[in-house]
This record gives C-alpha cells, sequence and structure tokens, in this order.
C-alpha cells in the first residue's frame, strides 16, 4: 500500500487521523533530523538542541535537561560529554553535590550561533513557508495541547 493511499483510507475517521497525525509527527522529526545532520557540520540536532537549551537556562543539571528535552539523564550527559569533547560546553561538578553538574557554554558555542544564525533563520523560515500568520498562530495554541499529550503518553509508561 502507498502512503498516500493509507493516509486517504485512514483519513476518513477522527480516529484514523489520529493515527496519520501520530505517523506523520514521527516522519517529520526523523526528516527534520536528517536534514539538520547532513547541514551541520560538527554538531548533531540533539547537540544542538542541547546547546540551544543552555543558552536559554546555563547551569542546569543532566536530569533537569532531560526532563526539558524527553531524554534520560544518561543520554543527556553523553551529548554534553560529546559537546565538551567538542569544546563547546563546559561540564561543572556542583560544589554542594558531587553527582549533579551543571552544564555551560564556552566562547566557541557563542562563536557557533553568531556564525550559523542565518543558516538556521533560513532553516526555520523553509519550515514554516507555506504556513500563513493565522495558521501559526493556530499551531501556536495547539503544540501545548500537543505536548500536554506527550506527557499523559509518558505518565502512563510510568505506570506500566
Amino acid at each position: 500500500m502507498k502512503i498516500e493511499d493509507y493516509i486517504k483510507q485512514r483519513g476518513k475517521t477522527t480516529d484514523g487521523k489520529k493515527s496519520v497525525l501520530f505517523y506523520s509527527l514521527f516522519v517529520m522529526t526523523n526528516r527534520i533530523e536528517t536534514i539538520y545532520n547532513a547541514g551541520i557540520k560538527d554538531l548533531t540536532l540533539k547537540q544542538l538542541m542541547l546547546l540551544i537549551l543552555v543558552a536559554i537556562s546555563e547551569g542546569e543539571t543532566f536530569t533537569r535537561y532531560g526532563k526539558i528535552m524527553g531524554s534520560s539523564r544518561q543520554n543527556i550527559k553523553t551529548l554534553a560529554q560529546a559537546l565538551e569533547k567538542k569544546s563547546y560546553v563546559s561540564i561543572k561538578e556542583n560544589e554542594d553535590d558531587r553527582r549533579a553538574c551543571g552544564i555551560f557554554l564556552t566562547a566557541k558555542a557563542t562563536k557557533h550561533f553568531k556564525d550559523t544564525d542565518d543558516y538556521y533563520t533560513d532553516q526555520i523560515y523553509n519550515l514554516f513557508s507555506e504556513f500563513s500568520a493565522e495558521e501559526i498562530d493556530l499551531m501556536f495554541t495547539f503544540i501545548p495541547k500537543l505536548l500536554t499529550g506527550i506527557q499523559r503518553m509518558d505518565e502512563k509508561n510510568d505506570k506500566i
């Protein structure tokens, strides 16, 4: 069965549309990650997302960043260590709790953001170029609802 046939067949009911939307979200995130990984020479998209998060709230712990990004503490630690090896961040132990480590940007990360701002802006523009301002506003209201649904999925997994 072709994907177009699947979408046409499943798109006849609300539950079918939900299934298509779920599948589409998966495909879209994978495609975006593939495109970014090919376009960014020194960073993966996941490393970039962690860098952006650190830029927003520098010094948080692996656990805290993991909760925000939807990753385990260990995955964040692995990403941070790879970024530290590339000199984008420094990892510092908390003075009060040696098990807790904070992540901090380096000058190289700041320079990277300045040097690549046009590239990232262009990519975001391309991604949303087919949408009107009203559609962007609608999407902006739907995303928090989607995130709430993801949270519910996560909570149900915790109970299993």
